[in-house]
């Protein structure tokens, strides 16, 4: 179901159809449910030495969604290890290909001891109306390996 712009031009005396009352139904379905998707991941995940950002999974933390237009709350989380001493990891969003952080993405941790969770979250403003891609992209100097069970999630809001 997609949302539907509501009727604003009314006229004193004017009825309501079954078409005005169906639409409103169907939005408020849509704002009940919006537009969402979510992976966790099932096995673990290596990166080897990556001096840019790349996805993560390509395939699996890849999501898309179709969006009436606005606000999109993305969030991750998921442990880390390190392969090396003080490695550290820079996690981002790309959004319809393009990375929303900066050249150290929206998080940048030193990975010290052996195990470290890590999560964010972030609203990402006003996307238009349609289909939108979230990919979750990485950069590590040094090996670094994400458990199973990482969760990378976006929702319309």
């Amino acid at each position: 179901m997609t949302w539907t712009t509501p009727k604003t031009d009314w006229a004193t005396g004017e009825l309501i159809t079954a078409n005005d009352m169906n639409a409103v139904g169907e939005n408020l379905t849509v704002l009940k449910s919006p537009a969402m998707a979510v992976y966790t991941t099932t096995e673990d995940i290596n990166a080897l030495t990556n001096s840019e950002f790349v996805d993560v999974d390509s395939i699996n933390l890849n999501l898309a969604i179709t969006t009436a237009g606005g606000n999109v709350l993305a969030h991750f989380d998921g442990v880390m290890v390190r392969g090396s001493r003080d490695t550290e990891s820079c996690l981002d969003i790309a959004v319809n290909g393009v990375r929303i952080g900066g050249n150290q993405g929206l998080m940048r941790v030193k990975v010290e001891d052996e195990y470290i969770s890590q999560s964010f979250t972030r609203v990402i403003q006003n996307l238009g109306a349609g289909n939108h891609t979230f990919r979750l992209q990485w950069k590590n100097p040094n090996h670094v390996l994400l458990y199973a069970g990482a969760q990378f999630s976006v929702r319309e809001i």
